[in-house]
């Protein structure tokens, strides 16, 4: 290790006394200065906006922009900016976080800048500023990110304030510092993400119509598509979509349906979405060639449904995401290990917030998912480690984890990154430069890899998007790369453990059980669909969404009683016959008995019939063993069955309905309750006594008349006498029930 090197590794212990717990901060980067003595009112507002070029070289000028605003009512005479720096760069990752805080100055005047003098700024009055910097005059030649102020007084002094801007510098020759040769530039890999909130119920159609302004010109889905298009090949970005997105935005490409209730009812029709279209296949076209990896359907949350061993959910959610992903881009269904070809998807797990725990990871070995992206934990050692480690999946394999390093993770997520305002916008693309700068800087040496993983659902603006992509590509410290570029580096020994969720950071276990259970439901009226639809089980999966992680909580048990509320309005519209009890009354032990299934929903059903009687002295048959019945949306369809006594009483019958493959449905029994009397025991009885009368005289007559009668000659018997084997006499069916009939023998 050089002497510089030593140097830094030094001051870093020094400084290791300070506690993590100065987190980096929602930077504003908007300077506020006081007046003497006054409440906490600022007098001042002092704004960066720009740094021209973002990192200083030797023999450039730099041009800072800015503005600055007098708060007070009052007019501020005599004011003055100016620089302050310092030749000596920061040691390590806290005290640049001091200094962006206010808590570390370092460095005086800048020599050879003059001060931008403004004579007069009135009450409420803002003016641009611009100041320029020669880098030869800071007198730096080692690679590292020092300190640059900005700051603002008035003659008077009465009004002060200072702006702090990391700088990084970069020598002209790799041998410019006596003490550190110029570094290698480090990998760095973004994950670009393409995933917005659950928008789909089980209705057709979608819960609400924010989606069609993130798709549109200026939206915020729009603008992520298009700068990731811009810089994709450039930047080597690793795209991150959820499935449900490319699902509904498909569903607006045509016209469709916005806002119903559980019961599919009152919704507002919309018109296909020519933004909607735009938006799907500038996606096919922005990551073609580009690798590719999908989250399971609506990015549920693989951290707590493996948790609360909702297995089928989770293996379910990611291979219907890629089955419907997969054709949209261009790709095979099946994803492949790191580093996939170009029509093919990754394999790759993106847990929330790159949260785990021992289960899931188990789960992931099991489904031969090779790589999954993680939050890099807190670490002792005096340099951030590499992105890249491994970790048992508790199979007997390995994971490749690749961890996004936390500080990017959380400038990226900060109030900051989602502002509008311009002072923000140039704050985390200079802050990101430095992060990255400060990282190859701890160790310059050591080559280790960096991920940047931005928040699920970022919403920076296109400008910041753009400058931090834009930065990537042209800092010299850095060299973009693949996440499978990332995966072939090696494993890093400076981690030993993962990030695991806390109470809070994955959906809780009495939500999830809940969602099991209606599991089973959703289950059944699939299993009865004769043309197979997903929809149902999509909007579970949007219960189940890493979206409801936290403060949406309340939202996703919205969703599970909507679905749950659906679901039993499903059911609620099968029915077998009559809704009330039955009498049957039969002449005779044998007979049948005819009813009809009705189907009220929309779709077309398979069904079939359970049958179970109350005692062994009657049981029911249906004409056909193992009959399913098909019927078509908004009809009925009949069946028969065939009915045994064995001796004359009671029995009650009760009919449930089936999936095809015999599991009861939860629709509302039909019970049939038999009677069984001897009346046609005793008709046949009568029969078979006048029978034998007419015999017996038929066979006297013709005795005493000498022959029998010729078969040709008409007889003086009456034709129509009763004969043996004649169906007995039938009871009525029951008045109320105009569906079932029964035939008795």
């Amino acid at each position: 290790m050089s002497a510089m090197a030593r140097m830094h590794v030094a001051r870093f212990a020094a400084a290791a006394a300070v506690t993590w717990a100065v987190a980096l901060p929602m930077i504003a980067w908007q300077g506020q200065a006081f007046a003497a003595g006054a409440s906490s009112r600022p007098a001042l507002t002092l704004t960066v906006t720009s740094v021209t070029p973002a990192y200083a070289t030797p023999g450039q000028t730099l041009i800072l922009r800015g503005r600055i605003k007098n708060n007070s009512a009052n007019k501020l005479s005599g004011l003055s900016l100016q620089l302050l720096s310092s030749d000596v760069p920061f040691s390590n990752e806290t005290t640049l976080k001091q200094f962006t805080q206010g808590t570390y100055q370092a460095g005086g005047p800048v020599s050879g800048v003059s001060p931008l003098n403004i004579r007069h700024l009135g009450g409420k009055q803002s003016v641009g500023w611009r100041l320029k910097l020669p880098v030869n005059d800071l007198g730096l030649s080692c690679f590292g990110v020092y300190p640059l102020t900005v700051t603002a007084s008035n003659a008077a002094s009465t009004a002060t304030g200072s702006l702090p801007v990391p700088l990084p510098f970069w020598p002209g020759k790799a041998d410019s510092c006596p003490d550190l040769e110029r570094p290698a530039p480090f990998r760095i890999s973004w994950v670009w993400p393409l995933i917005d909130t659950p928008a789909q119920g089980p209705c057709p159609g979608l819960l609400s119509n924010s989606l069609a302004a993130s798709v549109a010109p200026g939206g915020r889905l729009a603008d992520l598509l298009a700068i990731g298009s811009q810089y994709s090949a450039q930047a080597h970005l690793t795209w991150a979509i959820d499935p449900a997105l490319l699902d509904n935005v498909k569903t607006m490409t045509t016209p469709y349906d916005v806002g119903t209730s559980a019961g599919c009812q009152g919704s507002s029709s919309h018109a296909a979405d020519p933004d909607a279209r735009t938006w799907l296949s500038g996606v096919a076209h922005a990551t073609a060639g580009q690798p590719v990896f999908v989250t399971p359907y609506a990015d549920v949350d693989l951290a707590g449904l493996a948790q609360y061993s909702n297995v089928p959910d989770l293996h379910n959610a990611f291979t219907d995401g890629e089955q419907l992903a997969a054709p949209l881009l261009g790709r095979k269904p099946v994803p492949v290990q790191l580093p996939a070809g170009p029509k093919l998807l990754s394999a790759v797990a993106w847990p929330a917030d790159g949260l785990a725990n021992p289960a899931l990871l188990e789960i992931l070995g099991a489904m031969h998912v090779g790589t999954v992206i993680l939050a890099m934990p807190r670490s002792s050692l005096d340099y951030t480690p590499g992105a890249v480690t491994s970790v048992n999946d508790g199979v007997g394999t390995k994971l490749k984890v690749l961890l996004a390093d936390d500080s990017l993770s959380g400038l990226l997520g900060s109030k900051a990154a989602s502002s509008r305002q311009a002072g923000s916008i140039f704050s985390v693309s200079q802050m990101f430069l430095a992060e990255t700068a400060m990282i190859v800087a701890e160790a310059p040496a050591m080559q280790r890899p960096i991920l940047v993983a931005p928040p699920r659902r970022w919403d920076p603006t296109g400008t910041l998007a753009g400058d931090l992509l834009g930065d990537t590509v042209t800092a010299p410290w850095l060299r973009p790369s693949t996440l499978g570029e990332l995966a072939r580096q090696p494993a890093d020994a400076g981690h030993s453990r993962i990030v695991q969720p806390k109470a809070g950071e994955e959906l809780p276990r009495g939500l999830l059980r809940q969602v099991t259970s209606l599991d089973r439901r959703v289950n059944l009226i699939e299993s009865i669909m004769a043309t197979s639809d997903p929809r149902l089980s999509r909007a579970v999966y949007g219960i189940e969404s890493s979206r409801w992680v936290g403060q949406g909580v309340g939202q996703s048990r919205a969703l599970l009683s909507r679905t749950s509320r659906f679901v039993s309005g499903q059911f609620a519209s099968l029915s077998i016959g009559g809704r009330q009890a039955i009498k049957v009354t039969l002449g005779g032990r044998n007979g049948s008995v005819t009813g009809s299934i009705h189907n009220d929903l929309s779709y077309t059903i398979r069904v079939g019939l359970r049958i179970r009687s109350s005692n062994d002295t009657v049981s029911a048959k249906q004409k056909s063993f193992h009959a399913i019945y098909v019927v078509q949306p908004h009809s009925s369809t009949p069946f028969k069955l065939s009915v045994n006594a064995t001796q004359t009483g009671k029995a009650t019958l009760r009919l449930r309905l089936t999936s095809a493959t015999g599991a009861l449905l939860p629709v509302e029994p039909l019970t049939m309750n038999i009677s069984v009397t001897n009346l046609g025991t005793v008709a046949l009885v009568i029969c078979a006594a006048a029978l034998a009368i007419f015999v017996s005289a038929s066979a006297a007559q013709a005795i005493r008349r000498g022959r029998p009668r010729p078969p040709d000659e008409p007889s003086d018997e009456p034709s129509d006498g009763p004969s043996g084997g004649q169906e007995g006499d039938e009871s009525p069916a029951p008045a109320h029930d105009a569906e079932l009939t029964k035939e008795g023998s």
